[in-house]
This record gives C-alpha cells, structure tokens and sequence, in this order.
C-alpha cells in the first residue's frame, strides 16, 4: 500500500462505523494478535470481509503500516465496549510501545484514547465530551485546542457553537499532526493482512 491519505478522509470515506488502532514500531501481525484476534491470517478486501462478517459472528480486522504505525481498520465501529473494556485492550496493545484508537459506530459513539507501555495517557469523545481523561489528561491540551476540540482556556467547544466544527475529523487531524498516523485510501480497496476478532 502507498502512503496517500492521512486520516481525515475516513471521516467522509462512506463507511458506516469504523475501529482504528494504531500502534508504533510493531508488525501489523502483532498488532492484530495482541488486539485479540484469533485463526489464521488472510488476505481480505473490504467486501470480502464484510461478506465474511454478515455471515459469522466474528469482525475482520484488515491491517497495514504506514512509516512507524502499524494499523487496523474494521468497518462498524469497535467490537468491545466503550469505557473500561475499550481502554483496557488498547492499553494491552501499547504494551512496550505506544497506540493511539480512533472509533465511530454506527450509532456515531466516538471515541479517542492514546496510551503509552500499558497506561491510558488521554482519552475522550469528540463528539460529546472533549474533555481529556487520562494519566495525563493536559497532555495533549494544546493539540486538542489548534484543532478546535477544546477553546483557548482548555475548556469543551459545542459543534453548535462553532461553524464548520467537525470533531471526529478535528481528532483525526490530530493524530495525522502530532503522531504521524496515516493509512492509505488502499485500505478500502486492495486485499490486506486480515484476522478475526469475535464480536
């Protein structure tokens, strides 16, 4: 796959949902095992998967690596629950290293966590709750606020109060800017190094 995309086209890629994780200095095969997965590798497109997936009770998440990160990317949204569960497999993930997720469902519950050797560093929703949380909840303050998530005082901004705010494109822009995350446009077209996860 060829670097050509960054991470705010996802959020008006079509898909209805979706789970990124990525991780630094990892094989994208590590990444899926640690994330759970289970079985063998294969190679999927997206509707392959998505066939797969309509007639089983597993997601398939489809990896890749751009520079450092290595990612996933599964359509729908997370397979675990937002809050603790969540929180904990992206801590198991960043065990050694680092990890920073992304989420919608389709339900559009949104979530962001960036984690370092096992502790959660900060999280918080885009969309209804900008409010960092986290080991060190302050650190990505400044970020939050040149991508428009939190106002000059650090305090939440409402998409209603501000024009044009779009806040899971601005989390995205954030991870593009401070943490060199990107995943090719490929990802939704070509066959990629894909394992089950059961839902």
């Amino acid at each position: 796959m060829t670097d050509s995309g960054g991470l705010q086209w996802l959020d008006g890629s079509g898909l209805e949902g979706h789970w990124l994780i990525a991780a630094r200095n990892i094989e994208p095969s590590e990444l899926l095992r640690r994330a759970g997965c289970v079985g063998e590798e294969m190679r999927l497109s997206r509707a392959e998967a998505e066939e797969i997936e309509m007639e089983s009770d597993v997601t398939l998440l489809r990896a890749g690596r751009s520079g450092d990160w290595s990612f996933f990317l599964a359509s729908y949204g997370a397979v675990v629950e937002h809050g603790a569960e969540i929180d904990s497999r992206v801590r198991e993930i960043s065990r050694g290293t680092e990890a920073v997720e992304l989420s919608q469902t389709t339900n559009f519950d949104t979530h962001f966590i960036y984690a370092v050797d096992g502790e959660t560093i900060c999280a918080f929703d885009p969309l209804t709750d900008p409010a960092p949380t986290g080991r060190e909840p302050g650190r990505l303050i400044p970020s939050m606020i040149r991508v428009g998530l939190l106002d000059e005082h650090g305090e939440p901004v409402s998409v209603d109060d501000v024009e044009g705010l779009d806040p899971v494109k601005a989390a995205y822009r954030m991870a593009e800017e401070d943490f060199g995350i990107s995943v090719p446009r490929e990802i939704l077209t070509d066959r990629a190094p894909s394992m089950a996860i059961r839902r």
